[in-house]
């Protein structure tokens, strides 16, 4: 009974540990759409791993903080997808291929304090987490956009 009670304890760290955070697409399509872009040349800095198509969309609670310049701060409660599909040539366009990656940004200041209030999840096309250390896996990068709350991108005017 004791071994059954400590595998049944360890599990539930394990779970614990591969915590997972998804917002399904047919919800975030619905949420504002913050800009589009392709990086499609080895020249651009993030060309590997982030090449393709991105769209980024933000929820509501997000969306007056993401239209400002200059410095910001979210709110608690900021959900931010990124989606990164390949980029395929098709007649003279660039256009979406296979999904590549799905992210997700989380503003929760009291649950994310070791990376300044944002949880960081992604996914392969084929959901495979992808995060294993938010600080250093997303973080550290988004570290130079701290002055705009550690979020890269800005609201197209």
């Amino acid at each position: 009974m004791k071994k059954l009670l400590a595998l049944g304890i360890m599990a539930g760290f394990s779970l614990a540990l591969a915590e997972a955070f998804k917002v399904a697409p047919e919800k975030y399509r619905s949420w504002n759409h913050v800009k589009s872009m392709v990086i499609f040349d080895q020249k651009h800095p993030l060309f590997n791993p982030f090449s393709g198509v991105h769209h980024v969309y933000v929820n509501d609670k997000g969306l007056e903080t993401i239209k400002k310049d200059g410095k910001r701060v979210f709110p608690d409660g900021t959900v931010i997808a990124i989606v990164f599909y390949e980029h395929v040539l098709d007649n003279g366009a660039y256009v979406e291929g296979a999904k590549r990656i799905e992210a997700f940004m989380v503003k929760d200041s009291k649950k994310y304090k070791a990376t300044d209030g944002w949880g960081y999840y992604g996914y392969d096309g084929k959901g495979n987490n992808l995060v294993k250390d938010m600080a250093k896996d997303c973080h550290a990068c988004h570290a130079q956009v701290k002055d705009k709350d550690f979020v890269f991108s800005v609201w197209t005017k």
